[in-house]
């Protein structure tokens, strides 16, 4: 598996945030922590293929958002079979999905199935979290029901059970809530609150565990997990503590400017299987 990075460019500062501090943001030091991240993915060999910075796009270091890849349910170490370029929620992010996506199509099997979701749908990837064979699907302000419902169709043609879940008071679904390992979720009440929502079988506590943090350590629910270890944002030792307990080595990054954008480590990566 390989991941694509892309450096926040001059616009970072005018990134979509609901964060107090926002005003605050500083893209120069937004850069030295985007560059530490990369380091600390190389470091634990996660093959890392960079896009250049964009200065007109304020959000397109969020690369997540704009593509979703999967293996067929079951092969985890498998080539991609479904590459799926989404239509953001914020028209202002629409233009990030043009490369990221040229990208893609030259990383992924010439087998592999790509798709774009069609307007008016909007989907975006940070409302998606994938873990065995469950594909979350966060119904959110960015993804509309229309967008969740092409996805649940996509997937599950590669095996994957999917389930549409309300997210409100978020961003994003994965803003509240990841993956750790299959049988492992991070997340907070209200991200949990919204797996729930989407049905019993979406996360059942007899099969995935669950990590629930306190909402003052919500930027930790978060995580990202490649090359054996979960990338943590710095700060957060209820979380660390935890998912030490839990068996995992944990990386924590300094990425305060992209939490200042409602981000966080996944939101910084686009898997390609």
């Amino acid at each position: 598996m390989k991941v694509i990075v892309r450096p926040p460019g001059l616009a970072f500062r005018r990134a979509l945030s609901e964060h107090p501090d926002k005003e605050s943001i500083d893209t120069d030091e937004a850069r030295r922590q985007h560059a530490g991240f990369v380091v600390a993915l190389r470091e634990a060999g996660v093959e890392v293929v960079p896009l250049p910075a964009d200065d007109e796009l304020p959000d397109a270091c969020f690369v997540s958002d704009v593509l979703l890849t999967l293996p067929a349910a079951g092969d985890a170490g498998g080539p991609a079979v479904l590459a799926f370029a989404t239509r953001p929620g914020a028209p202002s992010r629409r233009p990030e999905v043009t490369a990221v996506l040229a990208l893609a199509r030259r990383l992924v099997d010439p087998a592999c199935r790509v798709e774009e979701l069609a307007a008016p749908a909007t989907l975006d990837a940070g409302d998606v979290i994938v873990y065995g064979d469950r594909v979350a699907i966060g119904v959110s302000g960015r993804t509309d029901r229309a967008g969740a419902e092409r996805l649940a169709e996509l997937v599950r043609s590669a095996g994957y059970r999917a389930f549409p879940c309300p997210v409100s008071g978020r961003l994003h679904l994965a803003t509240w809530v990841t993956v750790v390992r299959p049988d492992l979720l991070i997340g907070v009440a209200g991200g949990f609150a919204s797996l729930d929502a989407g049905g019993a079988d979406v996360a059942p506590v007899s099969v995935i565990e669950r990590i629930v943090l306190p909402d003052d350590e919500v930027v930790a629910a978060n995580v990202l997990p490649l090359g054996g270890r979960v990338f943590v944002p710095a700060g957060c030792p209820t979380a660390v503590a935890a998912l030490r307990k839990a068996g995992e080595q944990v990386v924590e990054l300094e990425l305060g400017e992209f939490t200042k954008a409602d981000g966080g480590p996944t939101c910084l990566v686009a898997h390609v299987f």
